[in-house]
C-alpha cells in the first residue's frame, strides 16, 4: 500500500493514515503502524537516511491527515504549534440522527476510565478533575438515518470528539467503545481527520492541508441517505 502525500516542503511532510492502522507503534511489535510503514515507503523512494519525526497521533480507525517533520530542526516548533493548539484540527463524522442545534460546543473535563466489559481504556466527562476538552460541533448536513457533522477539537485529549457526541445522544456510526447506532451497520468509525490549518513557522505562510472524503464514509452517506 503507498500512501498519498498531501503536502511536502523542506521541513515537514503531510500523508493520508487509512482507517484501521495505529499512528504509532504499539507495546506488539509485530502489529503495522502508519508511522512506521510511512517512513518505509518513504525511505526506499528518497533513501535510507530519509529523517521522519513524529508529533500527533490519531485514534487506529480515525482516516486522515498527519503531519511530520522531514528535518530535525522543524521538531521544536511543530512540537510548539501542537502544544499550544496553533494547529487547527477538522474532522468530520457520521452520527445518529438526534436533534442537535447547527453550531454548538462543548466545553468539560474529561478523565480516563478502565472500561471493565470492554477490558479498554475510554474517557468518560467528571465534575471534578480530569483535563479540560473543549471542541467546536457544526451540522453540515441532515440524512434521512443520520447526520454529517463537522468537529473543531480546541484542545487534544483522548477520543475527545467522540465522546463529546457520545454523551451528546450523537453517538459516530462504527464507534466500537462508546454508545454508537448499530443500524446500517458502518464498516469501520465514520470519523476523518479532513484537515489541519496553521501559520508556518519558518516561512510565516497560513497553510491549510486537506485529505478528501474516503470512499468508504461517501458510500455510508448513501446508505444514511
Amino acid at each position: 500500500m503507498t500512501f498519498p502525500i498531501l503536502f511536502e516542503d523542506e521541513y515537514f511532510i503531510a500523508a493520508e493514515k487509512p482507517s484501521g492502522l495505529p499512528s504509532q507503534p504499539t507495546v506488539d511489535k509485530r502489529r503495522p503502524d502508519f508511522f512506521t510503514q510511512l517512513k518505509k515507503q518513504l525511505q526506499e523512494e528518497r533513501g535510507k537516511d530519509f529523517y521522519l519525526g513524529l508529533h500527533h497521533r490519531l485514534d487506529r480507525d480515525t482516516s486522515g491527515v498527519m503531519i511530520f517533520t522531514k528535518n530535525k530542526i522543524a521538531n521544536e516548533p511543530l512540537a510548539e504549534m501542537f502544544k499550544k493548539h496553533r494547529i487547527q484540527k477538522t474532522y468530520i463524522c457520521l452520527t445518529k440522527l438526534h436533534k442537535c442545534p447547527d453550531q454548538w460546543e462543548v466545553q468539560n473535563h474529561l478523565a480516563e476510565v478502565r472500561d471493565p466489559l470492554l477490558k479498554k481504556m475510554k474517557m468518560k466527562s467528571v465534575r471534578s478533575g480530569g483535563d479540560k476538552a473543549h471542541t467546536l460541533f457544526r451540522k453540515l448536513q441532515t440524512f434521512k438515518k443520520g447526520l454529517l457533522i463537522e468537529a473543531k477539537p480546541l484542545s487534544g485529549r483522548m477520543h475527545q470528539i467522540r465522546v463529546h457526541l457520545a454523551e451528546a445522544g450523537l453517538g459516530i456510526f462504527g464507534d466500537d467503545i462508546y454508545p454508537s447506532p448499530q443500524i446500517p451497520q458502518a464498516p469501520r468509525l465514520m470519523l476523518h481527520a479532513l484537515s489541519l490549518e496553521f501559520t508556518h513557522p519558518f516561512t510565516q505562510e497560513f497553510l491549510k492541508i486537506e485529505s478528501s472524503i474516503p470512499s468508504d464514509i461517501a458510500e455510508f452517506e448513501e446508505k444514511l441517505s
